[in-house]
């Protein structure tokens, strides 16, 4: 009697997502939201690089505060580290 080959097997046919947009959104938001809050220089950086508008004053303040509570939460040393590392390895400046 022979074992089957397990690597080989024709996978089992899967139930389907019954909200699969509903699930890619979640994965890409949950993903966004990651970035800003390891990574929140960006957000702001690119909050002020926007048109000035009432909007983009709105922005710029919830960047911050978000940088703020990044900062004091310390979810941005990973970053902050890898970034002083990168610039003494390159030579290059923090302009």
């Amino acid at each position: 009697m022979s074992v089957p080959d397990r690597d080989h097997a024709a996978p089992e046919p899967s139930k389907p997502l019954v909200h699969p947009l509903g699930a890619a959104m979640v994965v890409i938001y949950a993903t966004l939201a990651l970035l800003a809050l390891t990574i929140p220089r960006g957000l702001v950086n690119w909050s002020r690089d926007r048109e000035p508008s009432m909007w983009q004053h709105a922005t710029v303040t919830a960047a911050q505060a978000i940088e703020r509570f990044s900062s004091a939460a310390g979810l941005d040393r990973p970053y902050e580290r890898a970034r002083e590392a990168f610039l003494s390895l390159t030579g290059k400046s923090e302009d």
